[in-house]
């Protein structure tokens, strides 16, 4: 019954199970060296009592008989140590595959909270509104956009990672990652959200640059069309 015990393919689902196994397992063994101590050692105590030659009432038959059940008994018990042992190796092995596991999780979870910390404050700054009065503001706002357009690239290697993070998880044929919500799949939708934010905010930038240039153009026309009324007026003035 112990051996089959030993033998089950039980390794637990998740970390904290298998840790649970395995404290459970010290403890057997713990019983079982208890037990080498107080009981397989009497046993072979008492069978060399029992074959010992100075015993008259011992016959050859008798001892052959007594050796060949401690044999058999000492052999079950290796046995059982060994499979121990084994089973002993297969959950830290189990321990060790588990605990990788929860690092990854907790390695995606923590990335995909920032990333989507990141991605919620470019959304507020790319959909803000494009309100200019002046040409100066206008480039101001496309400098400001070229500039997070470069910094993009290091939000692009963070989502790579996040995907690298994800593949690794998937080949391991894990269930859902129990810290975070997100998947690989909804930081996929709102990478292409971003990227259609970024054209859309490319687009208004460019439909306010040409506004405020024709507005400028307005405005000079204006500038001329005054300082040449001002020139005529004075010219009546002194006429």
């Amino acid at each position: 019954e112990k051996l089959h015990q030993l033998r089950t393919d039980d390794l637990g689902h998740n970390l904290l199970s298998v840790q649970n196994l395995l404290t459970r397992h010290e403890t057997f063994e713990a019983g079982l060296n208890n037990f080498e101590h107080e009981g397989i050692r009497s046993v072979t105590d008492l069978k060399e009592e029992l074959v010992s030659t100075n015993r008259a009432n011992t016959s050859n038959e008798q001892r052959e008989k007594i050796q060949a059940r401690h044999e058999l008994v000492w052999n079950n018990w290796q046995k059982l140590l060994q499979t121990s042992g084994l089973r002993r190796e297969k959950l830290k092995k189990a321990e060790d595959r588990f605990r990788n596991i929860e690092e990854l999780f907790l390695r995606f979870a923590k990335k995909a909270s920032a990333f989507n910390s990141w991605f919620e404050n470019a959304e507020e700054d790319l959909t803000d509104p494009v309100k200019c009065n002046s040409l100066e503001e206008i480039r101001a706002l496309i400098d400001a956009h070229d500039r997070f357009k470069t910094v993009l690239e290091e939000a692009r290697y963070d989502f790579d990672e996040l995907k690298a993070s994800d593949d690794s998880i998937k080949s391991l044929n894990m269930a859902a990652n129990p810290y975070t919500w997100f998947t690989m799949e909804t930081l996929f939708d709102t990478w292409k959200s971003l990227e259609k934010l970024i054209r859309d905010r490319d687009g208004d930038l460019q439909l306010e640059k040409k506004r405020q240039e024709e507005n400028d153009k307005l405005r000079q026309h204006f500038a001329e069309y005054a300082n040449a009324f001002h020139t005529w007026l004075r010219g009546i003035e002194y006429a």
